[in-house]
């Protein structure tokens, strides 16, 4: 099964057939038999091809406005000159930023719930429940790490670049490299940090507990920190890989015992996603 996404070259109503130029750079025949949309085609239409047998149309359907975050139009005047302006269409990957913020807003709310709850020692977990360090351990970091997550993949999306659907920060930031956007939110993520910010992150073991230093300095170490320090992937855990005694390994015992522990983390990220790139943001300089 292959997808793609293209325009309607042509439609003929009477023969019923038409042709589409998909964006990969091939040309799609397609007839009524595999149209799926209750909307007739129509030229121009963009639309979104499946491929059966990986070659030939077997389902064809209309683009739903989401997916068309936004669009360039060519105008030639008559002396020769062409000007070409870009703009964002109602609808776009819009829901992606909306849930990124409802995340943030979820752990800051959570944080700022159960942070005065002491974490003196992770003792009461061999023998029933602790609550504190589940919620700050895993649950608020999990939707911080998911509000960052999701931020950066709506600025994928809405510059129309492709990525796998994991939870890889460091591979999303790689793909933002060579355009202002990554280099703006470098700077935006630096001048924060001119307020000296305590991002202070604390683990919790059977003894007690202990700060964590960490290199906080620029954008890309604290896309690392998020990644290394398994603000995501908890969720993943099976039983071997929770464990209350302080440990050297590598393994996610270690890092499902840290804990943020200070609301300027929240005041950071909040800073990070008010930043709504402009579509130039995301051109990659001229050489």
């Amino acid at each position: 099964m292959k997808e793609t996404t293209g325009t309607i070259l042509d439609w003929d109503e009477q023969s019923q057939t038409g042709v589409i130029q998909g964006d990969d750079g091939r040309s799609y025949p397609f007839s009524s038999q595999v149209w799926k949309d209750p909307e007739k085609p129509a030229s121009g239409g963009g639309v979104l091809v499946k491929c059966a047998n990986g070659r030939d149309a077997s389902e064809v359907e209309y683009l739903l406005v989401e997916h068309v975050p936004s669009m360039t139009m060519t105008v030639q005047h008559p002396d020769g000159g062409v000007i070409q302006t870009r703009s964002r269409m109602v609808g776009g990957p819009w829901r992606m930023y909306s849930d990124s913020l409802a995340w943030l807003e979820t752990a800051a709310a959570m944080h700022h719930a159960v942070s005065s709850a002491e974490i003196a020692d992770l003792s009461a977990l061999l023998r029933g429940r602790h609550l504190p360090i589940s919620y700050r351990g895993t649950v608020i970091k999990y939707c911080y790490g998911m509000a960052i997550e999701l931020y950066l993949k709506w600025i994928l999306s809405d510059a129309g670049i492709e990525f796998r659907p994991n939870h890889k920060l460091r591979k999303l930031v790689n793909k933002l490299k060579g355009r202002p956007v990554l280099e703006n939110l470098r700077t935006r993520y630096a001048d924060f940090m001119t307020r000296n910010p305590s991002l202070t992150m604390r683990m919790a073991h059977v003894h007690g507990t202990e700060e964590v230093v960490l290199d906080w300095s620029t954008f890309d170490q604290f896309v690392r920190n998020i990644e290394d320090y398994k603000f995501i992937l908890g969720r993943y855990a099976t039983l071997r890989d929770y464990s209350v005694f302080k440990t050297a390994s590598t393994k996610r015992s270690h890092e499902m015992n840290t804990y943020m522990d200070h609301k300027d983390f929240f005041a950071l990220a909040s800073h990070l996603l008010r930043y709504k790139p402009d579509l130039s943001d995301y051109d990659r300089p001229s050489p």
